[in-house]
């Protein structure tokens, strides 16, 4: 009986095996007329037509494949298990046709891979710019590649890329805001996750970003910037508050002593700063260049003003005489 759920319990697992390898084995299948890329390895190109123990060859790009010898030939020891070797397939990009009867098989591409961090809820590109993510709003990242051409292959819909992401204190994160950033599935060029990071949950600082395509092992072999990843100095702020708002500086009177009797000379000094921005405000009337000054009685006033009084008292007795 032990032995009978045993063979059960295999067959399930079989089962189960043969359910998932046809999708996964698809990254690896090039279908005729289909795209391999430069940095793959472990490619089945035998639905291209071609073999183990032959040829395939490259004619550039101004040869007559009917007529002329290839440029290049490569052979092809293993067509279930063929690598795109940097080193051959570099500099000789475009269609391979298999040996000797010149028959079409497939092209190779050389990657291209770019990502940007976007703030969606200004939607504005924020890597490695003086624009920075203010603290709370929606961030997303979009990739552009042709790495999507993988698409023709049997069963993908999608190329799985790693999205890596930096915290201010050197902490790789697994994920933002629950949305896992492996095996991010990019079905489109360019392509966007959509606004998957709440940035409200994340400490302010400079985080470092960037996005890896190792599909084939093909970064692990062919590992260029640009190419099979984004190179890692994808800089992104994230920081409280608003823009810094240039402060105005208000005009204040003072009096300068001295110059000419009834008149004050005017300075102008800095008055404290304004930290508060108006779209309008009403016209300032300038100030005047002098100010006009009223005395005040000084010391002298009270006895100018008795004698001044007596006279007129001496003067009304001499009339009345």
């Amino acid at each position: 009986m032990r032995a009978w759920y045993t063979l059960c319990s295999i067959a399930v697992v079989v089962s189960l095996l043969l359910l998932i390898l046809p999708a996964s084995g698809g990254l690896f299948t090039i279908p005729q007329g289909g795209t391999a890329f430069i940095g793959e390895q472990g490619l089945d190109i035998t639905q291209t037509g071609v073999a183990s123990a032959t040829k395939i060859g490259w004619f550039g790009n101004s040869s007559n494949v009917t007529t002329d010898a290839p440029v290049a030939t490569v052979t092809v020891d293993n067509a279930g298990n063929f690598f795109i070797d940097p080193a051959i397939f570099s500099s000789k990009t475009g269609a391979w046709y298999s040996l000797p009867g010149k028959s079409f098989a497939f092209y190779v591409q050389d990657p291209t891979l770019s990502m940007r961090v976007y703030d969606d809820t200004k939607n504005v590109d924020v890597t490695n710019s003086p624009d920075y993510i203010t603290r709370g709003d929606q961030a997303s990242f979009r990739i552009e590649t042709n790495l999507v051409a993988m698409e023709n292959r049997s069963g993908i819909s999608k190329v799985p890329m790693t999205i890596y992401v930096v915290t201010p204190g050197g902490a790789q994160l697994a994920e933002v805001s629950g949305h896992p950033l492996t095996n991010i599935g990019v079905p489109t060029s360019p392509f966007s996750t959509g606004p998957i990071w709440d940035t409200g949950q994340y400490s302010s600082g400079t985080y470092t970003v960037w996005v890896i395509c190792n599909v084939n092992k093909m970064n692990d072999n062919y590992r260029a910037d640009g190419k099979t990843q984004t190179a890692q100095t994808g800089n992104v702020r994230i920081q409280t508050g608003s823009p810094v708002i240039i402060p105005s500086i208000t005009p204040m009177a003072t009096i300068v002593a001295g110059g000419t009797p009834g008149t004050s000379t005017v300075a102008t000094t800095p008055s404290a700063v304004s930290t508060t921005v108006t779209t309008s405000a009403p016209p300032e009337t300038p100030l005047p260049t002098t100010i006009p000054v009223t005395k005040s009685p000084g010391p002298g006033f009270i006895p100018a003003f008795a004698g001044t009084i007596g006279a007129a008292l001496i003067l009304e007795r001499r009339i009345s005489r």
